[in-house]
């Protein structure tokens, strides 16, 4: 892999930096139009596959009775960046969801990591592709605690 440039890297962060920004301030129509109009979002540990914007409209909007009476926050990082060509990216990131209530109180969801197809279209960024998947235990972690608990015993 090597390194994008500058100037693609600084594309890259400003474009999830204001998506995320629709997302959070649940403008659910402005965070679909940053998806190509055939986009498809993969939350691959539910098994749910949306495809297009309208179904990526709907599916947000169902989801709204969640966040009520909260400011919902994601906080992506740990971005790779790999040019496939000057007009796709291939991205992938960690994220954090934080819900904090009108107390300020603060409740987190699960991590996810996810890897997203971006693509230029009239000269800017768009998604055309997102799958999401939620972190779960190692399986080198949980072979590793259970080789430990067996030398405890």
């Amino acid at each position: 892999m090597s390194p994008v440039s500058v100037h693609t890297y600084i594309e890259v962060k400003t474009f999830y930096a204001l998506q995320m920004r629709l997302l959070d301030a649940l403008d659910i129509e402005g965070y679909a139009a940053t998806f190509t109009e055939d986009g498809v979002t993969d939350h691959a540990h539910r098994g749910e596959k949306v495809e297009g914007r309208a179904a990526l409209i709907a599916g947000a909007n169902a989801a709204l009775p969640r966040y009520a009476g909260a400011a919902v926050r994601h906080w992506n990082d740990h971005y790779v960046i790999e040019e496939v060509d000057e007009n796709t990216l291939n991205v992938s990131y960690c994220s954090l969801v934080t819900r904090t209530d009108k107390a300020g109180n603060v409740t987190f969801e699960p991590t996810f990591f996810i890897e997203d197809v971006l693509v230029r279209v009239d000269g800017g960024l768009q998604a055309r592709s997102r799958t999401i998947h939620r972190d779960e235990p190692s399986p080198v972690a949980i072979a590793a605690a259970a080789a430990a608990r067996e030398g405890a015993a």
